[in-house]
């Protein structure tokens, strides 16, 4: 196999794994709220906590990473992934959960910078869009096969069976992605950098520079960390508040999403030759507005079904999209630090409004952050309208 497509093969089932890990324990917290008694503040805690340590490793891992080995970075994180897994079986109440999914998200800091700055680097040139789909697609069948199963898995055996079992997917993907990637030249692995490209002040300046070139995104990436951090959080809460629905079933409809999320991400390249990047996005975030909107207020089986293809038809959309835009503008030789500015940004938005979510969902109800979420689309989508004769970013 050509080395490149070995390079996207070993990332594409890396990222399958790392968020499938990620999405399974969110839709286990209608378990553990009644397990562990917990409120939606605490809730909103836990998550919004654990993302703000994913959101400052990522950041230092990804300026980290840059001229280092990706292979051996990447199957550090899915290591320690598996390893964090095997410890959130030992969860016995708040405080223990708390910590363990802060060492998780930690673990799962390792992969964006690291891999999508290695995708960025050995496509930018060669089929960049298709690429980038691919390799989002495949994170979603991994959010996909978590959500379809953890819940089902959890009504027959209890909630540690499914966790355990991603702690073993994770040991052997590993010992995937070290075979198919045996023997890969050091040039699509390794990037040379001199000692002052590294110097930390340096690049903290270059990244305010780099954000001022991407202003229109900023916003953007927030609301899309957003979005998969309301959804793959709160969603399952509401229908288990608001509906009579078993947890398997909640888990279905939940899968509905992230499996049309497969289906859009892998065909991104084809969509964006049709109606161009820009196009999508702005189409993305009024969509993604207008649905979330519709969920603070429905909770009609048939109406949330429609809402979720529309959803995993939009939101998988913008990552590739957004993605693609950035690597246009970056150096080879930062990937990994402008790969982590950005998910920062992403994680960012995800965080905060999951601490306001939770604490505003014990006031008004579970309903605020899908609210809150879908006006900001709206105001971000009003505003790449405006602003349509303006460049994306700044090259």
């Amino acid at each position: 196999m050509n080395e490149k497509y070995r390079v996207l093969s070993t990332v594409s089932i890396y990222h399958a794994l790392n968020d499938g890990t990620v999405a399974a324990i969110p839709i286990l917290f209608p378990v553990f709220k009644e397990l562990f008694n917990l409120n939606y503040t605490e809730i909103g805690l836990i998550t919004g906590t654990s993302l703000l340590v994913h959101l400052i490793a990522q950041l230092l891992i990804g300026h980290f990473s840059d001229g280092k080995n990706c292979r051996t970075i990447l199957s550090l994180g899915i290591l320690l992934i598996s390893l964090s897994m095997l410890l959130l079986t030992q969860t016995y109440g708040f405080f223990s959960l708390f910590l363990f999914l802060i060492f998780q998200r930690f673990a799962a800091s390792f992969f964006h910078p690291t891999g999508v700055g290695w995708i960025s680097r050995i496509f930018k040139k060669y089929r960049l869009d298709w690429a980038m789909g691919i390799q989002s697609g495949s994170a979603n069948i991994g959010s996909f096969i978590a959500i379809l199963t953890t819940l089902y898995f959890t009504e027959l055996r209890g909630f540690k069976f499914p966790i355990y079992l991603w702690a073993i997917a994770g040991a052997t993907t590993v010992l995937f992605g070290l075979f198919v990637t045996r023997n890969i030249n050091n040039r699509h692995l390794i990037v040379k950098i001199s000692k002052n490209k590294k110097n930390l002040k340096d690049f903290y300046r270059k990244g305010l520079v780099f954000l001022k070139r991407i202003k229109l995104l900023i916003p953007a990436f927030m609301i899309s960390g957003s979005a998969w951090g309301v959804v793959i959080t709160y969603l399952p809460l509401l229908l288990d508040e608001k509906t009579s629905l078993s947890l398997t079933h909640i888990g279905f409809l939940v899968a509905i999403w992230i499996g049309v999320g497969c289906i859009s991400s892998f065909n991104y390249g084809r969509i964006k030759n049709i109606i161009g990047r820009r196009n999508v996005i702005i189409l993305s975030y009024i969509t993604i507005g207008i649905t979330f909107v519709l969920l603070s207020y429905f909770t009609n089986i048939i109406l949330i079904i429609l809402i979720m293809i529309l959803l995993g038809t939009t939101v998988f959309l913008t990552y590739p999209a957004l993605f693609s835009f950035i690597s246009e503008i970056t150096d080879k030789k930062t990937e990994g630090w402008t790969f982590g500015i950005v998910f920062t940004l992403q994680l960012g938005g995800g965080t905060l409004l999951l601490f306001l979510g939770g604490f505003l969902s014990d006031i008004f109800g579970i309903w605020i952050p899908f609210m809150m979420l879908g006006v900001s689309s709206l105001i971000l989508a009003f505003f790449l309208i405006i602003n349509y004769s303006k460049p994306i970013v700044v090259r």
